[in-house]
């Protein structure tokens, strides 16, 4: 149910935005390639097992025909460091100062608003994800440690609000999203505050261009 809440808000809000164009807007019909670099800090008692380190984004920024709207698909690169709380009944020995990945496919709708070569965004949508546990096997001798991993996939939450400034054919972005895995890990409920700050790309000649070879207008 909660999906197709999500997916008729959508809808709803691209109809409306379609029906309105306006040629004033930065944004006005363009596609930017965003590229973020930051972290991710887990919150509450999951930062017992999850401590920040560098991270990165990449998305696509999809402009709709109104300058309010627009679509905003894209995957966090999400890395942390892992100390492992809740034993393992396959492994032995629990492992600390590891590392854990989340990978995660977000698939958002937002709003905007321009003042002049700034503006000012929010965002949410649902997603699903990639999670990577780390896990250390010990070897019958004991003198040799091997790192394993445990794989899971969860469906996701995002949302989020940031800003980006226009210079020259891209624009300056920084960004702040919160992050709701729905699977636990260790035990923990996991939400994530990410920050991000980077650049979007214009390729809007780059799509009309692949539009046209594939014969699509």
């Amino acid at each position: 149910m909660r999906k197709r809440y999500f997916f008729l808000l959508f809808m709803l809000l691209a109809g409306e935005a379609v029906a309105q164009p306006d040629p004033d807007s930065l944004h006005y019909r363009k596609v930017f390639v965003t590229s973020g670099m930051g972290w991710g800090f887990a919150l509450g008692e999951t930062n017992e097992v999850l401590q920040a380190k560098f991270s990165n984004s990449l998305g696509l920024d999809i402009s709709l025909a109104n300058k309010r709207y627009f679509a905003y698909p894209s995957i966090d690169f999400l890395t942390f460091r892992y100390n492992q709380q809740v034993s393992d009944p396959d492994y032995p020995y629990d492992l600390d100062r590891g590392r854990s990945n989340f990978y995660i496919l977000n698939l958002a709708g937002g709003i905007r608003k321009q003042l002049d070569k700034l503006n000012a965004y929010a965002f949410a949508g649902p997603g699903i994800g990639i999670v990577v546990e780390p896990r250390a096997m010990v070897s019958p001798g004991g003198n040799q440690v091997t790192i394993e991993t445990s794989t899971h996939l969860t469906p996701t939450l995002r949302g989020g609000v940031g800003a980006d400034y226009k210079i020259g054919g891209f624009f300056l972005f920084i960004e702040m999203g919160w992050l709701h895995n729905f699977r636990r890990i260790q035990q923990r409920p996991v939400n994530v505050l990410s920050l991000y700050g980077g650049l979007k790309t214009d390729v809007t000649k780059l799509k009309d261009n692949v539009a046209k070879v594939m014969g699509i207008e």
